[in-house]
């Protein structure tokens, strides 16, 4: 028989809120340790998030993970997504044994077009690094936002093919 796990606890634990983010990565960073920021929507999580992550934890102390908002996920994603909600996709993530830390954001960047939000965003939360997969059709703009953040760019690579999008493609659900 498998011991109980007690979700509640597990959630509230490592789900915070972005003004908590910011203390705490600033304070675990003054102790010395490597903080890594993932970020994403992380809509419905699958193996490859998890590698990502793992991936993306392997290259520090702790792991912080932002996540999207449900607007957010609707404007990059498309109207039927998020297919859960922000509070659902912080509970997954906290489960996850790499996470230590997850939280929301409060702002919604149009994607590729508010270059001023994530500087903003990094900055304030000032990790070491900033995990992004090896495949994001975006990374020369993300290396070049946490460039002028002042933070170090982490290129993960995580398997493609294990993508929400994909997988929902395969279900004929897009």
């Amino acid at each position: 028989m498998s011991p109980e796990i007690d979700v509640k606890t597990l959630i509230e634990g490592k789900t915070i809120s972005y003004q908590e983010a910011v203390s705490k990565i600033r304070e675990n960073r003054e102790k010395n340790l490597r903080v890594v920021l993932a970020s994403g929507v992380f809509d419905v999580v699958h193996i490859g998030h998890i590698d990502y992550l793992t991936l993306a934890k392997s290259a520090g102390d702790l792991l912080f993970v932002g996540v999207e908002t449900d607007e957010y996920a609707r404007i990059s994603k498309g109207a039927n997504r998020p297919l859960n909600t922000l509070k659902i996709r912080l509970a997954f993530l906290s489960a996850l044994q790499p996470v230590d830390f997850v939280f929301g954001y409060d702002d919604v960047p149009v994607c590729g077009e508010s270059p001023e939000i994530y500087i903003k965003r990094y900055r304030e939360l000032n990790p070491d690094l900033l995990a992004v997969t090896s495949w994001n059709p975006l990374i020369d703009q993300k290396r070049n936002l946490a460039n002028e953040a002042g933070i170090k760019l982490l290129t993960v690579d995580a398997d493609r093919k294990n993508s929400t999008t994909n997988l929902l493609k395969m279900l004929g659900y897009e």
